[in-house]
């Protein structure tokens, strides 16, 4: 059995691991099946009154602007799609199951803010670009880091460690690496494979800290580069990103999703929105706010200086009382 084998082994076998609860299960299935059936998801959502209620609140957000106010599951699971409220259940399943645990050494208020902030990101990154899948990204989003949780229960001591700095995720990745050989994001794949996820949903977590993302060439390799993007955004918001940093990884998007300097400026203007809709529906806060101001006003300065032919739109764009502080 090799070093990675026998760690599989152990994640399976611990009683401390999160798993997948009743409903998230009875979700999984319904989503891979090959004959989808709305009642059957609406009968399943029914059973829980707490996930009932934020589906409601999800329809009538400002995620999916309709005129009149949504009141029954089978309205709101037209609204958002059968994808998308199958995703949106498992979202609100598995975090309010992954919230009722401690944590052992990892510091879970920089994991939950992170994991708003990716999500976030995923939700925009995946509108601007067009994707249909957009409450999957979402899902992706919340959860990508779930093999930190996992490592935390399986190894207490891991993250309690003086010298490492969670905040930088590049140096949590390094640490995992020299201590364990693999990383969370292997780790979370692994879990999530096991809890019979869609293989799309398994591959973009465990991808989703590869610097070497796939060429954009639509599909599958699409939706992993919205979740790098979205990864990669979310380091920028929590490390205030150098102006050589921020460059690179605009030119790195519009390489890979073919993201142009208007479009990544438009992805920072809606992750503020998405972020505040987010932490509504979660009852939770990033508190992302000021350095997300931060790298907005940062981006508009850069691609405004870069990009001269822009700097109208782009002023435009950015004072549209969309972007933190302004207005």
């Amino acid at each position: 059995m090799t070093e990675h084998a026998e760690l599989r082994e152990r994640l399976r076998s611990c009683p401390n691991l999160p798993s997948s609860p009743t409903v998230a299960k009875r979700l999984i299935a319904l989503m891979e099946s090959p004959n989808p059936d709305v009642e059957e998801v609406v009968q399943v959502l029914s059973g829980d009154s707490a996930l009932t209620a934020k589906i409601l609140q999800l329809a009538n957000s400002s995620f999916f602007p309709y005129k009149y106010k949504v009141t029954t599951l089978p309205k709101a699971a037209i609204l958002i799609g059968y994808n998308g409220i199958l995703a949106t259940a498992l979202s609100f399943t598995l975090v309010r199951h992954l919230r009722k645990e401690g944590s052992a050494g990892l510091d879970l208020d920089l994991f939950w803010r992170r994991s708003l902030l990716v999500a976030s990101a995923c939700r925009a990154i995946g509108d601007v670009c067009g994707q249909k899948d957009t409450e999957e990204l979402f899902l992706v989003g919340l959860i990508h880091d779930i093999g930190m949780l996992a490592l935390d229960r399986l190894i207490p001591d891991l993250y309690d460690s003086k010298t490492l700095n969670q905040s930088l995720h590049a140096e949590v990745v390094a640490h995992e690496r020299q201590k364990l050989g693999v990383t969370h994001a292997l780790v979370g794949s692994w879990l999530l494979a096991d809890w019979n996820f869609p293989s799309k949903m398994c591959v973009a977590i465990e991808m989703s800290d590869d610097t070497q993302a796939f060429p954009a060439s639509g599909g599958a390799e699409k939706f992993y580069n919205c979740v790098w993007l979205a990864v990669t955004l979310a380091g920028l918001i929590l490390t205030h990103a150098t102006d050589e940093k921020l460059l690179e990884n605009m030119d790195l998007a519009e390489s890979r999703l073919g993201v142009d300097p208007f479009a990544f400026a438009l992805i920072l203007k809606k992750v503020k929105g998405t972020v505040r809709e987010t932490e509504m529906l979660f009852d939770m806060a990033s508190h992302s706010e000021a350095n997300l101001f931060q790298l907005t006003e940062q981006a508009r300065s850069l691609l405004c200086s870069r990009h001269v032919q822009l700097t109208a739109q782009l002023d435009e764009l950015f004072l549209e009382r969309a972007m933190p502080g302004v207005g």
